[in-house]
């Protein structure tokens, strides 16, 4: 199982969004479950998004424990990113 902390960019606008996966397949296309990085997938398609995995993991634990540190208050105000709630 791979537990990962990724970061997406939007290649159009410059906006990002942090988060977690789990998963089992490391070469998969998730993006983001979010409804606002849904809604920017459907409107701008996958394409114009990349991601880049920023940590590794050996448990969730850690992983939300790290996502928590970067996706804080202040992250979630800037205007460019698509997060809404804290970790």
């Amino acid at each position: 199982m791979y537990y990962y902390l990724y970061e997406i960019t939007n290649t159009i606008n410059g906006k990002k969004y942090i988060g977690v996966h789990k998963t089992s397949r490391i070469a998969d296309d998730y993006l983001g479950s979010g409804k606002v990085i849904k809604a920017a997938i459907r409107k701008y398609g996958k394409s114009s998004f990349s991601k880049v995995i920023l940590e590794y993991f050996t448990n969730s634990d850690d992983m939300y424990r790290r996502e928590r540190e970067l996706v804080n208050e202040v992250f979630i105000c800037r205007d460019d990113t698509y997060n809404l709630r804290i970790g």
